[in-house]
């Protein structure tokens, strides 16, 4: 399967590997590796941070993502490739969600798909959605953050 994502997506730069860029069938199958490294790396009851690498094909994903970014963006620890991936993986979600019901999200950009920012500002249309996100600790909004939003 890497291979193929490797010729039917990596291949055509970063931009592919937007959620909104993906076709059906890739978006169908990163948004399931999404969902299992999001069921197995946050848990309702307790709030933890992830501690295993996600699937490869979501590490290469966010990787390349990485790598069209300014040069002081790539040298990062373990702990933000994964949050990185947890952005990703959300980001993957929603854009399944706005295909299914088109809820009128903004569609990310190369600079901000690994930007919790855009996601937080979703609380104004889809403050469930976010709330969700919050409840699962997935999302971790500083107090004086929430309440300028």
């Amino acid at each position: 399967m890497l291979s193929k994502f490797g010729n039917e997506v990596l291949l055509h730069g970063p931009d592919a590997l937007l959620p909104q860029n993906l076709n059906n069938e890739w978006l169908g199958i990163l948004q399931k590796m999404a969902g299992y490294f999001l069921d197995t790396s946050y848990d309702l009851e307790e709030c933890k941070k992830p501690e295993d690498v996600a699937d490869p094909i979501l590490s290469i994903c966010v990787s390349a993502i990485l790598r069209s970014q300014p040069a002081d963006k790539t040298d990062i620890s373990i702990e933000e490739m994964l949050e990185n991936i947890t952005i990703y993986s959300v980001s993957l979600i929603i854009e399944a969600v706005e295909r299914e019901s088109n809820i009128g999200i903004e569609q990310p950009t190369l600079e901000d798909i690994l930007s919790w920012d855009r996601i937080i500002r979703m609380r104004r249309t889809n403050p469930k959605f976010v709330e969700a996100l919050e409840k699962a600790c997935i999302l971790i909004i500083p107090e004086q953050a929430s309440s300028s939003i």
